[in-house]
Parts: structure tokens; C-alpha cells; sequence
């Protein structure tokens, strides 16, 4: 039986050895986030929301609710700091079901890894604090705090990033405004800013078709 193993292990060597040269060696540590990005840790926060993915039954939801186009969840100030504490809301335990919880328009730094249950007693945690992001794994004993800096006038999208959960509604918006302009938040020009996300949405889709 040793034999065996000593060759099969040694067989294990040689193809390594023959796909090895033509694989890129993965770095040894990461450079990090680029300079323009600050450390939000120590800033004043304008803007603190909770954010939960999905329910005790598993539904597609955020916050209890299921995607809407018209309706904007959060409304922002342009380049205020904001922080959301995100939790997955199914069932402690439930580690084998994830939402990975993501963002458009701008990255995240994590300033809290909260861990409970199995996963703190098995695992490290999956992120550092202080790392910038913009995908975190949510499970029902895996939550995260983050904070970001509202860059841009308009709509941020959130959603799962496991495609069938977004696309049956764990999606939802967040309506950036230009704080000196309150034209921004009245509610017509919402209407457009609305109308002119679902054209785009209409648009995306024939282009795939």
C-alpha cells in the first residue's frame, strides 16, 4: 500500500510540474486600495440604514421587500458617508445558503465583521476590517458593517449577486441627490430618473436578445 501512495504522490508532482509553467504565479499579497480611497473608519457618518437579505423563509427580499423599478429605498446625499449594517436574515445557522450582497457605482469599506453561531466557532472571518469591497458573502451568521462615500447624482443599484435571486426580486435601488439642488428631490424629477432606469433596463434586455 505505501508504494501505492509514494506514486501516486509522485505522479501528483509531475503534473503539477508539466501545468505549472504555464499558469501564472497568484501574488503573495495584494497591493491594497488605490491612494484617492480614504480610510472611512474614523469618519462622521451621515446616514446610518440596516439592510437585511432575504426572511426566515428564504424569500427574495430585502428588507421584506421585493424589487420595485418606481420606488427608491434610500435616498443619499452626494458625497455624504454612509454606512448600512448588512445582515442575511434567514435562520442563524443556515451557513449552506449565501447572498452574496453587492453594489454598483462605488466600493465599500468594511468596518465591522460580525460572525455568530458555527461559522464563529469553525471559520475565519471572510474579510478583514478596514478592506475595501464591493461583494460580501451574507449567510444567516455572517454579517457585515460598511461604509462608502455617495459619489455620483442618480440611482445605485444592490442586489444578490446569485442571478435567479435578483432577477425574483432581491434587488433594490438608492437615489443619490445633489444636496444643493433640491429640484433633485422632488418628486417629478424621481418620475423621470424612474422612467429613464426602466428604459435602460428595456434597452439591456433587447441587446442581449
Amino acid at each position: 500500500a505505501g508504494s501505492v501512495e509514494v506514486g501516486a504522490a509522485a505522479a501528483e508532482e509531475e503534473r503539477a510540474a508539466a501545468v505549472a509553467p504555464g499558469m501564472a504565479k497568484l501574488p503573495d499579497s495584494l497591493p491594497g486600495p488605490p491612494s484617492y480611497y480614504p480610510d472611512l473608519r474614523g469618519a462622521d457618518v451621515s446616514q446610518r440604514e440596516e439592510l437585511a437579505f432575504s426572511d426566515s423563509s428564504g424569500g427574495n427580499v430585502i428588507n421584506d421587500k421585493i424589487f420595485n423599478v418606481s420606488r427608491a429605498d434610500w435616498h443619499l446625499s452626494l458625497g455624504s458617508v454612509v454606512e448600512w449594517r448588512l445582515t442575511g436574515a434567514e435562520a442563524p445557522g443556515t451557513g449552506a445558503k449565501t447572498h452574496p450582497y453587492h453594489q454598483h457605482m462605488t466600493h465599500f469599506q468594511v468596518v465591522d465583521v460580525r460572525m455568530q453561531g458555527p461559522a464563529k466557532a469553525e471559520h475565519e472571518p471572510l474579510v478583514a476590517v478596514g478592506d475595501w469591497r464591493d461583494t460580501l458573502p451574507l449567510y444567516g451568521d455572517v454579517g457585515f458593517t460598511i461604509r462608502f462615500v455617495a459619489p455620483f447624482v442618480g440611482l445605485m443599484m444592490v442586489h444578490c449577486h446569485i442571478q435567479k435571486h435578483s432577477d425574483n426580486g432581491m434587488l433594490a435601488l438608492a437615489q443619490i441627490h445633489d444636496a444643493a439642488s433640491e429640484e433633485e428631490r422632488t418628486p417629478a424629477a424621481e418620475a423621470r430618473e424612474a422612467a429613464a432606469y426602466r428604459a435602460s433596463v428595456r434597452g439591456a434586455g433587447a441587446s442581449r436578445e
